[in-house]
């Protein structure tokens, strides 16, 4: 994508308009003194892009604003977005846009946040989509909620917090917990290793087999239900049988008319125990017979048993086949070889382990266990004592009740789902259907790729590691940190030096940009502001913090070729990038390279808001 920033502006309270100027694919320096407001130009993008606190200084600065706004350019569209000062160290809601990159002399609301974000997200391709797929327990970020832009610009700020910083924290914000929580959801979308759409196919994924998940535990509740549902039903049926109300052999769609009969006045002929004994002799001869089956196939398995040892003393034929040729033979000695070969052959087919015997018995068993249990299933209808009532009143309250439940039970019979099967094969076959890509191996070749453009980094700043200068760097994806390991070993070195650490940072920020330009992530736009990377050689007001001036002076001057020469690369690929450096330096420490912009130089008066500004 194409951005730059092309200027910020302060609408002052005094009716003038300060504007500080950038170019597009240089090396932006506001260079100077201490407190003449470098580092709120960092706090002002920011601020303007939606932040919800902020720590702009009211001392000469917010005091004397009314607006605060930048002027960008967006894929050859140029914005202007301005938010209202803040009001005792409190945010503002007002917001002014311009979708021509107006600067009027005057501003009034004319906006919201939420619809300035919706037009620049929409250019950075973060549409409505582009979710948070799964909450991991998160505080903040839930599952669904939208990814916002503001997410993405960690990749676009290296502050004077995390310069000097020796914890391993490589993106800003990090002290605060939402968008702790959301760079390593972001990451992977960020450096173009994960897409929108398979980010939703995930969530859709997960979301079918959460349902998938939930029809199974259905299905295994309802076969339950059911069990217990007909385990009753045959005991309200085997009730009313004992007590002679229907008959033995009455259908279930005939008991309700028949317990309607007996309310009536009408008793069921009773069948004494004829239809029972029938049942009972069938099940006890069903279970001889499955016995006999089972103690002949018991027999028979030991019978096998017996001719196999057989067999083994038969082995003796083979080896003679073998030494055929060194055996003297008599007349009949082919004869009685073939003979025993032929039996040996025999038996061994006798003791197969799954013959036509094994079969058919085996068969013939589960044919007769089906039919005893549909025996079985007719025995529980029928009741195995036959029992009287011992008052009319006693027969009645009976009937009624066998009634009721008899009707709950016919109602519940044809309404209760019985079975999730069909939405279980439905959802199985959508999952199917999901092609996710996996993006493992995307995220090893990503790493790789980062460790290699480090390495150049390295090369080219020289000593400026001084002990480390040969070290590899190791790309620590889990925590999203840079490494260095010591050469030809696994040990990971403690990095000391405030100085060290600067250029670790450069070299980690510098690389991930250029991964996402690589991977052409729409993502993240192509820029970085960078407070005073010479902070561990002048510290915060423009000191020198070592007596040795000849090495710091060379370190800052390869950390700016380390710039320069990344944006001689990114144009040379076609690309753009554009980076605002805000610093300490002298001018002539930059001079001979040819993409640096000086600015402005904050001193003798001139600052954010100069003097002349303030008459």
């Amino acid at each position: 994508m194409n951005f730059h920033i092309n200027k910020i502006v302060l609408w002052l309270k005094n009716g003038k308009i300060r504007e500080v100027n950038f170019e597009p694919n240089k090396v932006n320096i506001i260079t100077g003194g201490s407190h003449t407001g470098k580092s709120a130009i960092l706090e002002i993008i920011d601020y303007c892009f939606f932040s919800s606190k902020s720590r702009i200084s009211e001392s000469m600065i917010n005091e004397n604003v009314l607006w605060y706004g930048i002027n960008i350019s967006v894929n050859d569209k140029t914005y202007t977005i301005a938010r209202k000062a803040l009001i005792e160290g409190k945010v503002s809601d007002n917001y002014y846009f311009s979708s021509f990159g107006e600067i009027p002399p005057k501003l009034d609301s004319n906006n919201t946040s939420s619809a300035i974000k919706a037009i620049l997200e929409t250019e950075f391709n973060i549409d409505r989509d582009a979710k948070f797929p799964i909450s991991f327990g998160s505080n903040y970020i839930k599952a669904g909620t939208k990814v916002s832009l503001r997410y993405f610009l960690m990749f676009n700020t290296i502050s004077g917090n995390i310069i000097e910083n020796d914890e391993g924290v490589f993106f800003d914000k990090q002290n605060e917990l939402r968008y702790k929580e959301a760079l390593p959801r972001i990451f992977d979308l960020a450096l173009g290793i994960e897409t929108v759409e398979n980010i939703l196919k995930s969530e859709k994924k997960a979301d079918l087999e959460k349902q998938l998940a939930k029809f199974i535990r259905k299905n295994k509740a309802t076969t339950s239900k059911a069990t217990d549902f007909n385990q009753e039903r045959v005991e309200v049926l085997r009730k009313a049988k004992e007590y002679n109300v229907i008959r033995d052999n009455a259908k279930t769609d005939e008991v309700i008319v028949e317990i309607n009969k007996a309310i009536e006045g009408f008793e069921a002929e009773s069948t004494p125990g004829s239809e029972r004994e029938k049942l009972e002799s069938s099940f006890y001869s069903l279970q001889r017979k499955i016995r006999n089956l089972k103690r002949f196939s018991s027999e028979y398995n030991r019978y096998k048993s017996s001719i196999k040892n057989l067999s083994d003393s038969l082995k003796p034929i083979e080896f003679l086949r073998e030494k055929d040729s060194e055996i003297l033979k008599t007349s009949i000695f082919e004869q009685l070889v073939t003979s025993y070969t032929k039996d040996l052959t025999t038996i061994r087919q006798a003791y197969r382990t799954n013959t036509p015997i094994d079969r058919q018995v085996n068969d013939n068993v589960k044919d007769l266990e089906s039919e005893l249990e549909i025996i079985k299933s007719k025995l529980d209808l029928l009741p195995k004592d036959n029992r009287s009532f011992n008052s009319e009143k006693e027969k009645y309250f009976f009937l009624g009740q066998m009634k009721s439940k008899l009707e709950i039970f016919s109602t519940d019979s044809s309404s209760v789902k019985t079975s999730y099967d069909e939405e279980i094969k439905a959802l199985e076959e959508e999952i199917e259907r999901l092609i996710i890509v996996n993006t493992e191996e995307k995220r090893e070749l990503t790493i790789k790729l980062a460790e290699e453009i480090i390495s150049e980094y390295i090369l080219e700043s020289d000593k400026s590691l001084a002990n480390y200068s040969t070290y590899q760097p190791v790309f620590d994806y889990k925590n999203k940190t840079l490494l260095l390991r010591k050469p030809k070993t696994s040990y990971i070195e403690n990095v000391g030096s405030s100085s060290n650490h600067m250029f670790l940072h450069l070299f980690f920020s510098l690389a991930m940009h250029e991964v996402i330009f690589q991977n052409q992530s729409p993502f993240v736009a192509p820029f970085l502001i960078i407070d005073q990377p010479s902070r561990p050689y002048y510290g915060t007001n423009g000191k020198r913090k070592t007596d040795d001036p000849d090495s710091d002076d060379y370190k800052i001057k390869k950390a700016f070729e380390l710039l320069d020469r990344f944006i001689s690369t990114r144009m040379s690929n076609n690309g753009n990038f554009q980076m605002i450096v805000l610093e300490h330096i002298p001018i002539d420490t930059v001079s001979g390279l040819k993409n640096i912009n000086i600015v402005e130089v904050f001193h003798d008066g001139n600052a954010l808001i100069p003097k002349s500004y303030l008459e």
